[in-house]
């Protein structure tokens, strides 16, 4: 209400906060990508994070020999996330309740409600 007038004047001016606004009332996700930074399946699934437009998710990436107490102290619930069989794995939450993890790119996508 505060911004409505102005916003109908000029909604091109206020598109951060209107984005700003989509993801305080959500649904927002969490993306936890672990697995080894130069590995090709990695690379894709961060670059298929960014290419594909998903409002409200925020990505972490967590390299298979970082520490743990680094993520932690950014993001509690993925303490102990790790890969699964050595691959890129992808762990898809909301409201911090996760999704099993997938190592499959189009399940990642399809957990996100994106369609390849």
């Amino acid at each position: 209400r505060t911004f409505s007038s102005q916003i109908t004047r000029n909604p091109n001016i206020y598109s951060m906060l209107l984005s700003a606004f989509s993801f305080a009332i959500g649904p927002s996700y969490e993306v936890v990508i672990v697995g080894d930074p130069k590995a090709t399946n990695t690379k894709k699934m961060l670059t298929m994070l960014s290419q594909k437009f998903i409002p409200n998710r925020v990505v972490l990436f967590l390299a298979n020999n970082q520490k743990q107490a680094e993520i932690s102290s950014i993001a509690k619930f993925a303490k102990d996330f790790i890969s699964i069989d050595g691959k890129s794995t992808a762990y898809v939450c909301s409201n911090f309740q996760c999704e099993l993890p997938t190592t499959d790119i189009e399940k990642m996508l399809s957990l996100l409600g994106v369609n390849n």
